[in-house]
């Protein structure tokens, strides 16, 4: 079992179920912590449609955070953060990173990407 995430009726991700959950709960949590909405919603109990404008702003939101200073809030929003790009990546959205960010998650965007679409 898993769940789709899907953007612009194509699949991005198909993660195992924990997984999935796990992601769309520390999204819920992220969104809360930020004020800003996350682009994602349930078509069904595993079916999660991307909106890829606002799941682009909120991963924007994200990165510009002043929280992302915050060595621990760094290390705990890390892995979600990759996960966004990636599924970005898949979906093929467009977020300029700037040189730190980029060369921080260059290698797990790539390590993600095999986990990625269908």
């Amino acid at each position: 079992m898993s769940y789709i995430f899907e953007a612009d009726g194509e699949t991005v991700w198909s993660p195992a179920l924990r997984i999935g959950r796990l992601f769309v709960t520390m999204a819920d949590t992220l969104s809360a912590n930020a004020e800003t909405a996350h682009g994602l919603s349930f078509m069904a109990s595993d079916h999660v449609i991307v909106d890829v404008p606002v799941f682009t702003e909120f991963t924007r939101t994200l990165l510009d955070g002043s929280v992302m200073t915050h060595p621990v809030y760094r290390e705990l929003a890390r892995g979600f953060v990759a996960l966004c790009l990636a599924v970005l990546d898949e979906a093929g959205a467009d977020l300029p990173l700037g040189a730190g960010w980029r060369d921080e998650f260059a290698a797990s965007r790539q390590s993600l990407a095999p986990f990625m679409g269908d």
